[in-house]
């Protein structure tokens, strides 16, 4: 009697694990998709707006180092999707002055926007690597 009340629970439990597989499908085909470096790309990509990325530098500027008057240059590496949008998880710092920039400069990367890059005049994913100069 036990087996036949565990069998319908067995048959649920894999119809949920096959849902859950078909809806991160498209996420997982997306992080299987190529990525194009620079030299690859018929037309690489480029910053929707400077100015508001000009504006979320500013804002992540630690406080404390501004007053300290410490600034540098971090080099950041990230994935540009096919939507223009930097890829979460993707951001790597290359190397930064102080780690606390680094942070910050990661959070920036996050939220900055691009018009991707293209290959073929197709939208393709982009290997990106980008400075975000601190100045105080």
């Amino acid at each position: 009697m036990f087996t036949s009340s565990v069998r319908p629970f067995h048959r649920l439990a894999s119809a949920a694990a096959a849902a859950i597989a078909l809806a991160a499908a498209p996420r997982l085909a997306a992080a299987q998709e190529e990525v194009y470096g620079g030299g690859d790309l018929s037309s690489p990509p480029k910053l929707l707006s400077a100015a508001a990325t000009a504006r979320l530098v500013a804002r992540s500027f630690p406080e404390e180092m501004r007053k300290a008057g410490s600034g540098g240059t971090v080099q950041l590496q990230f994935v540009i999707g096919r939507d223009g949008k930097v890829e979460p998880g993707s951001v790597e710092v290359l190397q930064t002055p102080a780690p606390a920039l680094g942070e910050a400069a990661k959070g920036v990367a996050e939220k900055m926007q691009f018009v991707p890059g293209k290959k073929d005049g197709s939208a393709v994913r982009a290997r990106v690597q980008l400075p975000i100069i601190y100045k105080p």
